[in-house]
């Protein structure tokens, strides 16, 4: 089953690679608009409304206690030019009946758009709502963000201090990350997850779809495709 991942994978791979013709943002497997797994102070334009599906192979994971590859759905709305507002919901793989599916919101506001000398700074909130007695549950994060282009290079640096009460965490202390776009429809990214790195490839085609192939802590693999629709 893994080798046959692995194929469809390297096939999605070459048949973008084929197809690609017009640059969108960038968006990251978790729903926000980011690298892999941190998000940036970057956003979708405005009026742009986003669905996507990744796959998380369970090495390194804490959702299921690293026991599960897992699946999460998405849907990015950012009908302000500051705000991204995500919903998101996670199920194990193989999924069983007896299972909780996971289900939270993200927020982010642009704080500051990027000028000559000046990032662009950004805060954000996910996974702060829950029935549970914890609270939140597996993928609480509260950070600041900033971003600054150079040339083709797009830096990134962050700060998630651990502020509400929650099993787990996705982003606890510093991260960041580094893109580069040798043309409008590539991009190679590198990342620090406060954890482990992470390093990818994105590639945006026919004008609304993405497909994102990142390798987690160079040892595990996640995907994710995304379709997008320009409100405006």
């Amino acid at each position: 089953m893994l080798q046959i991942t692995k194929i469809v994978l390297l096939l999605c791979l070459l048949i973008t690679g084929l197809l690609i013709t017009v640059a969108t943002r960038a968006q990251s497997l978790t729903g926000n608009t980011g690298l892999a797994t941190i998000p940036t102070a970057r956003m979708q334009e405005d009026g742009t409304v986003s669905f996507g599906f990744s796959y998380f192979d369970k090495k390194h994971q804490q959702y299921f206690e690293g026991t599960k590859d897992f699946g999460a759905a998405y849907l990015n709305l950012t009908f302000l030019p500051f705000l991204e507002v995500v919903m998101r919901v996670n199920r194990p793989i193989p999924y069983h009946s007896t299972y909780t599916v996971d289900r939270f919101p993200m927020l982010k506001i642009r704080l500051l758009n990027e000028k000559k000398y000046l990032p662009a700074v950004a805060v954000g909130i996910s996974d702060f709502a829950s029935t549970s007695s914890w609270g939140t549950v597996h993928f609480n994060a509260t950070y600041l963000v900033v971003a600054k282009k150079f040339a083709d290079f797009d830096f990134h640096l962050g700060y998630a201090p651990i502020i509400m009460k929650a099993l787990y965490y996705q982003l606890d202390g510093v991260f960041g990350g580094v893109a580069f776009a040798p043309n409008k429809s590539v991009r190679l990214f590198a990342e620090y997850d406060t954890r482990y790195v992470n390093a990818g490839i994105q590639y945006l085609f026919l004008k609304h779809f993405s497909i994102n192939l990142t390798t987690l802590n160079f040892d595990s693999y996640a995907a994710g495709i995304n379709f997008k629709v320009f409100l405006k």
